[in-house]
């Protein structure tokens, strides 16, 4: 089971719930491709809100708390761009409890998005980036990442998990990010 946490904890995005409605609300898409020992995800999804409020929710590191699975999420800036954020998260395989744990250091570039690296962590390697598009009125979240998982699963079961994992969790931040409308960028 340590194996598999540590796998998970290269996901970053343990995020719970989702229904087909929200998901076509916001337009979401995910992809992920498993190349030889690595997973590629790419995810999209596009909210009504300004470049602005963006990039306060895309930043807003310690909020991941609120959604379902974090239990821990502190974040400290290093310079002027660049943050790490140690996260703990919990779930459930088979009906078994995991405990996961990551430090990312993330590279903010204002008003564009992030890159990210895990520094420690639970997996092999996880790298990728944030991007913030304009979108007439709103604006497109690009998600893409590379993973190596270290695990002695066999990859179809971590891909099975994966695959059904990463729809909801992007669902779910699209709905966090949704209850931003209403705040201000001042």
């Amino acid at each position: 089971m340590k194996l598999w946490r540590r796998w998970s904890a290269c996901l970053l995005v343990v995020w719970a719930g989702s229904t087909a409605a929200q998901d076509t609300d916001v337009q979401l898409q995910v992809e992920v491709r498993q190349q030889d020992q690595t997973f590629v995800t790419q995810a999209s999804y596009r909210l009504p809100l300004s470049m602005c409020q963006s990039w306060r929710f895309l930043t807003d590191y310690d909020s991941a708390t609120k959604i379902p699975g974090i239990v821990e999420s502190r974040s400290q800036r290093v310079s002027e761009r660049v943050v790490r954020v140690e996260r703990v998260m919990q779930d459930r395989i088979l009906l078994i409890p995991i405990r996961m744990r990551t430090l990312i250091e993330y590279t903010e570039l204002p008003g564009t998005g992030t890159d990210f690296v895990q520094i420690e962590g639970d997996s092999k390697s996880y790298r990728g980036s944030w991007r913030l598009v304009p979108d007439g009125g709103g604006t497109v979240f690009r998600y893409q990442a590379v993973s190596e998982p270290d695990s002695a699963l066999p990859l179809g079961v971590i891909r099975y998990f994966v695959n059904n994992r990463l729809q909801s969790s992007f669902a779910a931040m699209a709905r966090a990010g949704l209850a931003r409308r209403q705040q201000g960028c001042d």
